[in-house]
């Protein structure tokens, strides 16, 4: 991302306490529009687009970033951020949590990159985060509120990808037969269907897929899947369910076996799930 300039001359507002909706909130002036909310339950958000850039935080538990062209899964401790317009839905596991964003004013967003990127979340930022809900909602006070919005700009033009270990990502198909077999094996990772099964389940054959998957994603099946598993074992594992038990419902007989896709495509052991939570 390209550094903001001069972030502090463009951050004169003095916070929204007075606004009594995000969409009103959205419609100010205000640079930096904090936001939280408590999802007692998981939580599947409707496709939608808004002009100012969103920074979506995972503080509290694993989410699910999805806009047209792909999908990540987002650990505790990363964030997405999503520039203006770009149509997005936010999906969470099953646990509950507090899901936390900055909205950026378009005028500003546009100099954080125009392209959606996953990025670490520091422990600055994070605190950033926290002390702008207080302010912007005056539990904190007003006065801090345009000096918090100038560094919160300034942390994430600095952001950088999150060093621990990589964010599984899964490219969204097109093909209505992949995307038959995409979407069943999103809702069940662990059907162990080959490609030749599902060839005959939605009417191709299974080099006709392979060549599909490809051609669409630059990916193939095997590779496609073993993504899948892994973003639906994350939040399992920070739930703190076994990884023995996560392994098999994900679709691996052994937990050995789980564990080398999981390093491969994570870059990091099950058991860091744990810890990370």
């Amino acid at each position: 991302m390209d550094k903001a300039e001069d972030a502090t001359k463009l951050v004169t507002a003095t916070g929204g306490a007075n606004l009594t909706s995000l969409k009103e909130r959205h419609r100010s002036d205000d640079p930096v529009v904090p936001h939280q909310a408590y999802y007692p339950v998981s939580l599947q958000g409707k496709m939608h687009s808004h002009d100012r850039g969103q920074l979506v935080c995972a503080t509290t538990f694993a989410l699910e970033v999805v806009t047209d062209e792909r999908r990540w899964m987002l650990q505790p401790g990363h964030a997405a951020w999503l520039p203006g317009r770009i149509s997005h839905s936010i999906l969470s596991s099953g646990t509950p949590g507090i899901f936390r964003s900055l909205y950026i004013r378009p005028d500003l967003a546009s100099r954080l990159g125009q392209q959606v990127a996953v990025i670490h979340l520091s422990p600055l930022l994070r605190e950033i985060l926290m002390r702008l809900i207080e302010s912007y909602d005056d539990r904190g006070g007003h006065g801090v509120y345009p000096h918090l919005a100038a560094l919160s700009l300034d942390e994430i033009a600095r952001a950088e990808p999150g060093p621990q270990f990589a964010v599984p990502h899964l490219p969204v198909v097109r093909d209505r037969r992949l995307k038959r077999i995409c979407e069943s094996l999103l809702a069940q990772p662990g059907d162990r269907r080959t490609l030749d099964d599902w060839g005959k389940t939605v009417g191709a054959s299974s080099r006709t897929l392979e060549r599909l998957f490809r051609g669409e994603i630059g990916m193939n099946f095997n590779s496609w899947r073993q993504a899948c598993r892994v973003m639906a074992a994350i939040p399992r594992l920070q739930q703190g369910a076994p990884v023995q038990l996560v392994a098999w419902e994900v679709g691996y007989d052994s937990p050995s076996a789980f564990a080398e896709v999981f390093r491969r495509v994570v870059g990091a052991s099950p058991a860091t799930m744990h810890a990370t939570h």
